[in-house]
């Protein structure tokens, strides 16, 4: 039976590249009702039943290492899961002195988010501080959890490691007041309404608080269909969305993430 299985399994995403996925319905605690409708996981690709299961399976193991050895026994097997997806060219390039053809990255969750777990925040950790040459980002709405935010500011403070608190016009405030509290370690993700549907507020007090370039915005975007990027110094708007490079089915290829590499470490 599907629901029975267990295992880890990365996500070939064909913008990000290889990234780890979870549920949404039980891991993004702190979604906004923007979020949830604006959310590109709301994408008929991420509702296939194999997609589903994919992402249930690894909660559900996930919580399983971690009730059964804590983080570092699901460290150990994220560590093996990262190792899996060296690139080809990984060993001779290092041996060498090399670039490898194709970055070593990680997006932490594609879908999904930290959920109620310090131990899982813990493990992701203790896996980037295992594999420095790996780069790992993340987007995150979990920060209104103090204690959980201190985890993940721990872990956003690896140099290898990238941090995003992810913004829109209900929790912007919020964001903004965490991002204040840790500077120089945590940057912000702006998901973009339609400008006319923007609270006029946001843009001055992201403007006012965030230190140039350290803002990148996601126009809605679903089916071809993007909403008008906005225009304010210091902003980055994603380039994949607006068209600027294109989704790239092939492992062995830049994806439009490493090519770009705005939101990398």
């Amino acid at each position: 039976m599907m629901d029975t299985e267990w295992g880890l399994e990365l996500t070939n995403n064909s913008k990000a590249s290889w990234a780890f996925s979870l549920p949404r319905s039980e891991t993004c605690i702190m979604a906004t009702g923007v979020c949830r409708k604006l959310c590109y996981g709301n994408g008929i690709r991420y509702q296939s039943k194999p997609q589903k299961a994919k992402r249930d399976r690894n909660l559900r193991t996930v919580e399983l290492l971690l009730e059964r050895g804590g983080p570092e026994l699901l460290a150990l097997n994220l560590v093996t899961l990262v190792d899996q997806v060296r690139p080809r060219d990984w060993l001779t390039a290092t041996i060498r002195r090399e670039k490898t053809q194709t970055p070593w990255t990680i997006r932490i969750h594609d879908v999904g988010d930290f959920f109620h777990s310090v131990d899982y925040v813990e493990a992701w950790r203790l896996t980037a501080e295992q594999r420095p040459l790996c780069s790992f980002w993340f987007y995150t709405r979990s920060f209104p959890d103090t204690t959980l935010f201190e985890a993940l500011t721990k872990l956003a403070s690896l140099a290898n490691c990238q941090g995003w608190l992810s913004i829109d016009s209900e929790n912007y405030s919020a964001g903004l007041l965490a991002y204040a509290q840790k500077p120089g370690i945590w940057k912000l993700a702006f998901l973009q309404e339609e400008p006319d549907q923007l609270d006029e507020s946001l843009l001055p007090h992201v403007a006012a608080v965030a230190m140039h370039r350290d803002v990148v915005s996601f126009p809605f975007h679903r089916g071809g269909y993007h909403a008008k990027p906005i225009h304010q110094a210091g902003v980055f708007t994603c380039p994949a969305v607006t068209g600027v490079y294109k989704l790239e089915a092939h492992a062995s290829k830049l994806r439009p993430c490493q090519a770009c590499s705005f939101c990398l470490p």
